[in-house]
C-alpha cells in the first residue's frame, strides 16, 4: 500500500484500540486498490466484545474527520481523512461466534450476501488483535462441513430459478424495470452458486465479475454466456438474454 494509506490506516487503528472491548481490527482488500481508482476506500472491521460506543462517542474519536455519517441499520461509520474515504464497521464477537459455530442453524446470515462475511474474516489484513480469537475463527471457517455447502447450494439454486422465472416474465411483458431487477437477482445467485460449488467464499460485489471467472469449476460455455448477460448490446435484448439464462441454468445441473 502507498505510504499515505499505511500512515492513515495505522492512525485509525491506534484510535480504535482505545475502545474498551476491541479484540481485533481487520483492514479489507479495498485498501489495496490504487488510490485513484473509484473503488478505493479504507474499510475496517472492528470486532468487539460487548456493546459498541454510540454514534456521538464514535464521532468524537474522529473529530477531525470530514463528512462523518453513520448507518442505523448496521453499526457502520463513513467519513474522510485527508481526502481518503474511510468506512468502519463494528461487529460483535458473540454474534460471529454463534454463526461460525452453528452455521447451518443460522443460514439467514448468508441469504443476502452469501458467504461474504466469511470472506472478510478470511482475507482481511489483521491490523490489531488482543487475543487469538481471529486465528481461531479463521481455522474454523476453513473446515466447514459438506452439509453447510450443500444447503447453500440448494438455497442459491432455488433463488436463481425464482429470478429466472421473473426475468422471463418481465421480458415477455416488456417490463424493463422488473427485468433489470430480476436479471440482477439472477446474476447474484448464479455467482453465489458457483462460489459454493467451488467451496470458495464470495468477495464483495465489486469483485464478483473478476473472481467468478477465475473459479476452477465452471459450466460449459460459461464465459460467453456470462458475458452475454452482463454486457449492453443491441444484439442481446431481454428476449435473447432470457434464452441464454435458461441455457446457463440447465448447464449448472451437471456441476452437482
Amino acid at each position: 500500500m502507498k505510504r499515505k494509506v499505511e500512515r492513515i490506516s495505522a492512525t485509525i487503528v491506534e484510535i480504535l484500540k482505545t475502545i474498551p472491548g476491541v479484540d481485533s481490527i481487520l483492514l479489507n482488500e479495498s485498501a489495496e486498490t490504487d488510490i485513484v481508482n473509484s473503488y478505493f476506500f479504507l474499510s475496517m472491521d472492528v470486532y468487539c466484545k460487548g456493546s459498541f460506543p454510540d454514534v456521538k462517542e464514535r464521532q468524537k474519536l474522529f473529530n477531525e474527520a470530514g463528512a462523518f455519517e453513520s448507518s442505523h441499520v448496521n453499526v457502520k461509520d463513513r467519513f474522510f481523512i485527508e481526502d481518503l474515504p474511510v468506512r468502519i464497521e463494528y461487529k460483535e464477537k458473540g454474534r460471529i461466534d454463534t454463526i461460525v459455530n452453528d452455521n447451518e442453524g443460522n443460514l439467514w446470515a448468508f441469504h443476502d450476501n452469501g458467504t461474504y462475511m466469511f470472506y472478510r474474516l478470511q482475507t482481511g489484513r489483521v491490523m490489531y488483535k488482543s487475543s487469538d480469537w481471529i486465528d481461531t475463527v479463521r481455522k474454523k471457517i476453513l473446515d466447514l462441513p459438506e452439509s453447510f455447502w450443500g444447503v447453500l447450494r440448494e438455497s442459491s439454486m432455488r433463488s436463481m430459478e425464482h429470478y429466472l422465472v421473473d426475468l422471463s416474465s418481465a421480458a415477455l411483458n416488456s417490463d424493463n424495470l422488473f427485468y433489470i431487477v430480476s436479471l440482477s437477482g439472477y446474476l447474484k445467485y448464479l455467482c453465489s452458486f458457483l462460489f459454493v460449488i467451488n467451496r470458495k467464499f464470495e468477495p464483495s460485489r465489486r469483485r464478483l465479475a473478476d473472481q467468478v471467472l477465475e473459479l476452477e469449476i465452471l459450466p460449459e460455455n460459461f464465459l460467453g454466456r456470462f458475458d452475454s448477460l452482463i454486457r449492453e448490446d443491441p444484439e442481446f435484448p431481454p428476449s435473447r438474454k432470457r434464452e441464454v439464462a435458461k441455457l446457463l441454468t440447465k448447464s449448472l445441473i451437471y456441476l452437482y
